[in-house]
């Protein structure tokens, strides 16, 4: 499983690193075209950006949540003993979990629905809009794996979760 898991945490790596890259070259092509060549003015950069930024922050979202890593308040659960503040943790973790099989429910209704209207961008591409609104229940996907890897290590003692720690 261990195995499994770093192949996942380097695709996801490169895929974000692919994404967020696409993103940038074609943001520099939509201002080069609009201030310095107006001939190279494409009316799809900006939507392809979008939908490239998009995916990313879904991927790298899920990385995050499992790692522990993401922005919480813990004023107060740092007053608590390691036990409650554990046990905390593996509610919140699970809370999470629960969202995000709410957020893939929901997500691929909203999936269905773009593929049955045929719902399409409005520039020259026509992108059909099902392969944006997929990196919803894509995206919570990711989040529930990996917050389900993190609460059996939460259980098994393989995983801290002390503010300023990093997972074992």
């Amino acid at each position: 499983m261990s195995r499994f898991l770093a192949i996942l945490d380097r695709a996801e790596a490169v895929l974000i690193a692919l994404l967020a890259g696409v993103a940038l070259v074609l943001a520099c092509i939509a201002m080069a075209g609009r201030y310095v060549l107006p001939a190279l003015r494409l009316d799809w950069t900006f939507e392809v950006t979008i939908f490239a930024v998009i995916w990313a922050t879904f991927i790298a979202g899920a990385r995050i949540a499992g790692r522990g890593e993401h922005v919480r308040v813990d004023s107060f659960v740092l007053l608590l003993p390691q036990r409650a503040r554990l046990a905390l943790s593996v509610l919140a973790t699970l809370a999470g979990i629960a969202m995000a099989g709410f957020l893939v429910w929901s997500g691929s209704i909203v999936v269905e629905e773009s593929i049955r209207w045929n719902e399409r961008t409005t520039s020259s591409l026509r992108l059909p809009l099902w392969v944006f609104y997929l990196s919803l229940p894509v995206g919570a996907a990711l989040i529930g794996f990996h917050l389900m890897v993190r609460a059996v290590r939460l259980v098994t003692g393989r995983a801290t979760d002390e503010v300023g720690h990093h997972e074992r």
